[in-house]
């Protein structure tokens, strides 16, 4: 089982409980959102080595930076798909337009989908929109990165040692 949200929290409660002759419960982080304020909850079956909480933290940490980056960027209103590839054909695009001093231009993308599923395509022309729209896309997954290897950072796994 993975984690799930377990609403009603205030705060982050990290630690590992036991909650059964040999079942354990691990707490992580808070967050918030329209049903409210919730920490993450993992049951294990056997007591867990730091190890393979650690483990299971980090995947949480990395799933959520990962949904973050991939729909979390907006540009001028538009909710911009960043997988991989997309990533990937931006950058394509956009080092080919500066090198040929934006001789490639006009690029057209889909970025996105609005709220009914339609696609959402722009076409960059200028060198000064395409660039605008470039680096705040770059910047937005460095941030959102670096925010989760901050999250991973200040984990304290003293918090899920537990004696029996």
């Amino acid at each position: 089982m993975d984690f799930e949200k377990i609403y009603g929290a205030e705060e982050a409660q990290n630690c590992l409980t036991k909650v059964g002759r040999n079942e354990y419960e691990a707490i992580y982080g808070y967050g918030e959102d329209e049903m409210g304020g919730y920490n993450w909850r993992k049951r294990y079956d056997h007591k867990p080595a730091i190890t393979e909480v650690r483990r299971d933290i980090e995947s949480l940490i990395n799933g959520k930076t990962d949904a973050a980056i991939l729909t979390g960027f907006s540009w001028r209103g538009v909710s911009v798909y960043l997988s991989t590839e997309n990533q990937f054909n931006f950058k394509a695009s956009y080092d080919l337009a500066v090198q040929s001093s934006g001789a490639t231009l006009p690029v057209k993308f889909k970025l996105g989908e609005d709220g009914d599923g339609a696609p959402v395509y722009h076409v960059f022309s200028e060198m000064e929109e395409f660039e605008d729209f470039y680096t705040k896309a770059i910047s937005y997954v460095n941030d959102t990165l670096n925010a989760g290897w901050q999250d991973k950072d200040s984990v304290d796994y003293n918090d899920y040692i537990v004696e029996d």
